[in-house]
């Protein structure tokens, strides 16, 4: 018998990321929200900007407050899309310790003492 694990659409990853769009040798990039399991040009949850690095002048662009949603939703951007953030002034918090390097510091601190 085969073992199902249980579907819960309110516990999704969600990833702000770049989906490449264009043609060949003249990327186009969609900043999105998606489900970090997809695919890089896979389904999205919504489109929140752009970035075209051929072009001249404001290369990104994005709705600052869609992405501030998104991220208040708990979605965490790649680095690339990071580093976009950062130069817009938006915050986005600490990345959250995994629960695996949490108890790697509770063994080390019970170790210590």
């Amino acid at each position: 018998m085969l073992a199902v694990w249980p579907c819960r659409d309110d516990l999704m990853a969600v990833a702000i990321r770049l989906k490449r769009c264009g043609r060949t040798h003249r990327p186009f990039y969609r900043i999105q929200a998606i489900e970090k399991r997809n695919a890089r040009d896979g389904k999205s949850l919504e489109t929140i900007g752009t970035y075209d690095p051929f072009a001249k002048g404001d290369t990104v662009q994005m709705k600052i407050d869609r992405v501030q949603h998104w991220i208040d939703l708990g979605a965490r951007p790649s680095v690339t899309v990071s580093s976009f953030l950062r130069k817009a002034d938006v915050s986005w918090g600490k990345p959250k310790k995994s629960r695996r390097s949490i108890q790697r510091a509770k063994r080390k601190a019970a170790k210590n003492s």
